[in-house]
Formats: structure tokens, sequence, C-alpha cells
């Protein structure tokens, strides 16, 4: 960061330089504002005596930064009046050094946080515009979003998060960390947003959904099969949810892939049905795409 500091009182300027130098701050110093060469500097340290009670001039030309006054008294003209026209922040003098630090710091790392969310929300905006996703339905938690697509269900529950002025603690079902954190008992203040309820089987999905109805939770699942829940907002009929991008699949490498990906979630019989092929069928692609079951993944 490149600090300006515009102080006539030589000794304090020197010692301001000097620690701001610690915090590898790159510190220029002026006398007034006649000596200022006009540079982007990231913090502006002034005494107001020094630049002539003049802070329009600084407020003008570092819209963007940092902006410290120091100053002698506090009254209308020293505090209120250069805060409401775009001053940062002040310091009494005599002050300690480590005090202006920390104020520096402080500014610092809230300008940093504020690019970032709007970093975010910005990215948020522009993948909203990408997927038509319905407006929320007014639901409280728990509620499952059953749809097609990952991202939908995103989008989704984050259009909720922000309607709602929520904040989501997140999980995914393909881990098995959410046993451990509902044994635990969540705050009722607490509410997760959770991913990937399709990985799981018929009876880890029936412990899950009884275990929810309990907590505040959104859960996402794709599947076109109908959820056992209370609460189900089904936006898979939405066209404008359903990914279709990258390059087109063969036939063949959709049935491995689809076979690969749901082995896991269902036995080889039922698979098979889904499929629309015998389990005899299945076996033979398992064979031809190298998917076979080891022994200790077979159903019983």
């Amino acid at each position: 960061m490149k600090v300006l500091i515009i102080e006539n009182e030589t000794y304090l300027a020197q010692g301001i330089m000097n620690k701001l130098s610690d915090f590898q701050l790159e510190c220029t110093i002026a006398e007034n504002l006649q000596k200022v060469e006009y540079k982007d500097y990231d913090v502006v340290i002034a005494s107001l005596g020094s630049i002539g009670g003049n802070y329009q001039e600084l407020t003008r030309y570092y819209e963007e930064a940092i902006i410290i006054l120091m100053i002698s008294y506090i009254n209308d003209d020293t505090v209120t009046k250069p805060l409401q026209n775009g001053i940062t922040d002040y310091i009494v003098k005599p002050f300690v050094i480590d005090e202006l630090v920390r104020k520096i710091m402080h500014y610092k790392s809230y300008r940093d946080l504020k690019k970032e969310i709007e970093f975010y929300c910005n990215y948020f905006n522009f993948i909203e515009k990408e997927l038509s996703t319905p407006n929320p339905i007014a639901y409280n938690p728990p509620f499952i979003i059953k749809t097609n697509s990952q991202r939908s269900a995103d989008i989704y529950a984050m259009r909720y998060a922000r309607r709602k002025g929520i904040r989501f603690e997140f999980l995914t079902l393909k881990e098995d960390k959410w046993k451990q954190v509902f044994e635990s008992q969540p705050s009722k203040n607490q509410v997760f947003y959770i991913t990937n309820l399709e990985e799981l089987r018929k009876n880890e999905m029936k412990e899950f959904l009884e275990t929810i109805l309990k907590y505040s939770c959104v859960v996402s699942i794709i599947s076109n099969e109908k959820v056992p829940f209370p609460q189900v907002v089904d936006i898979s009929s939405c066209s404008s949810t359903l990914e279709l991008g990258g390059d087109i699949l063969s036939v063949k490498e959709y049935e491995r892939i689809i076979i690969s990906k749901f082995e896991s979630r269902y036995p080889d019989i039922e698979l098979a049905k889904k499929l629309g092929m015998s389990r005899k069928s299945l076996w033979e692609k398992r064979k031809k795409y190298g998917l076979l079951r080891n022994k200790a993944s077979k159903e019983l």
C-alpha cells in the first residue's frame, strides 16, 4: 500500500513513516498541499492544520483512498463536516502510532472485504441471468429442491437465501459429515444448504429425510422421481434448467457415464430397469466398459 503523509511537524511525520514502514507500507511525506505530488495513494494521512483546513481537495483528488485527518480538537469543523464530505476517519493529537495503524488496517480490511463481496454478488448476478430459474416459493425450511441440474438448484437456493436474508452453512451428501453434524444437535439459528441427496441409498435417504424434519435445511436432489417429503419445490420441468453444454456424447459413452454415476445408488436390478434393459445386458455392458462391481460393493 502507498501512503501519503501530509504533516509540517517533521518529527511526527518521520515517526509515522517509520512505524508504517514496519508494516511494509510505502510512505511519502509532504509538508503541505503545495508540496504534494499527486500520484495514486491508497492511504492519505493529513494534519488538518498542514492542509489549511482544505480537506475538500483531498476528497476530490483521492476519492478511492482511505483519508484520515489528524486534528487537535473535536468540533463540527474538524470532525462532523469532514466525515460528511468524504473523509474516512480522524485521530486526535497527540496519539499513539499503534492507534493510527489499527485504523488504517481496519479500513483496509473493510474495503478489501467490500470488494470481495461485490465480486461474488456480480458473479452471482451474471450466472443467475444464464438460467431462468423460477422465483422462490414462500416455504420455510426444511424443503427439497428437485431439479435436473445442480447449478439450477444452487441458484434457486441462493435466490431464496437472498430473499429471506439468511446465510447458509453448506454440506454435501457425498460425504458422511452430515451424520456428525446432526448428531451434535445444530442450533435453531443454523440454516443448511445440503446437496447431492441423490447420492444416498434408499435406506440412508429415508433416515436423512426423517432427521432433517427437525432442522432448517434446504436440500437439492437431481431426480425425476417422487421425493417422499412434505415440502418439495419441483423445478425439473423448467427447460432452462437442463444443462446441455459441452460436446455431444455417443450413446456408448452416455451409457458408461450413467452406469458409473448411479451404480453406487441402485442395485443392478433397479439400475437395469431404469436404463430399459435386462440385468444380463447391464452385466455385459459393465464387462464391455470395464465397470464390473467388486465383491465388496455387490448388493446382498
